[in-house]
């Protein structure tokens, strides 16, 4: 079985978004899952020097590196994500800079990303969706799931997304060369 991080950020530590990722969290054994709350941790924004202190980033990116799924779980503000998670994707280009972590960052390479995320629509929104895809992107990450809860009429989710979701999480991965896979 793999490991996961999720990573939580919302104005509403109990809202809809919190919800969701309370779905998730109580299908998943707690050995092979940590939670991140990166509202109630320190760390410094991203900066050109490299120059930081020692913060809760470097927590955040040992944490990384051991999982094996990455989720990032946030409403939707302003067709974007938390200020607060904006600031830890904007960190996380450290991860490709310092050369100390840097092979943590080489590391998230065929990972697997998923999103969780909550809105007054209907649908998740494109840009929101469109952020995630660039940075998955980016890190090489692959991208394996968008989960959106629809509040206009009260919090609502599919439940076969969340199952379709917690397949994927619980599925065994495997290493080889540096690399990762999906065991079968």
């Amino acid at each position: 079985m793999s490991n996961s991080v999720i990573l939580f950020s919302s104005a509403n530590q109990t809202g809809n978004t919190y919800r969701l990722v309370t779905q998730v969290l109580e299908k998943l054994p707690s050995e092979r899952v940590r939670f991140i709350e990166i509202d109630k941790l320190t760390f410094s924004d991203y900066n050109y020097d490299n120059n930081y202190p020692q913060d809760d980033f470097y927590t955040i990116a040992q944490t990384l590196d051991w999982a094996d799924n990455i989720i990032f779980a946030s409403p939707v503000y302003w067709h974007g994500v938390t200020s607060n998670m904006k600031r830890l994707i904007d960190r996380m280009t450290e991860l490709t800079e310092n050369l100390s972590i840097k092979p943590i960052g080489k590391g998230l390479k065929n990972k697997h990303g998923f999103v969780l995320t909550s809105s007054a629509q209907n649908h998740p929104c494109e840009i929101f969706a469109g952020f995630f895809e660039r940075l998955f992107h980016y890190f090489d990450i692959k991208h394996a799931g968008l989960v959106h809860a629809p509040c206009t009429n009260g919090f609502k989710v599919d439940p076969d997304e969340v199952a379709h979701l917690l397949a994927q999480l619980q599925a065994p991965h495997i290493k080889y060369n540096g690399m990762q896979g999906i065991e079968i």
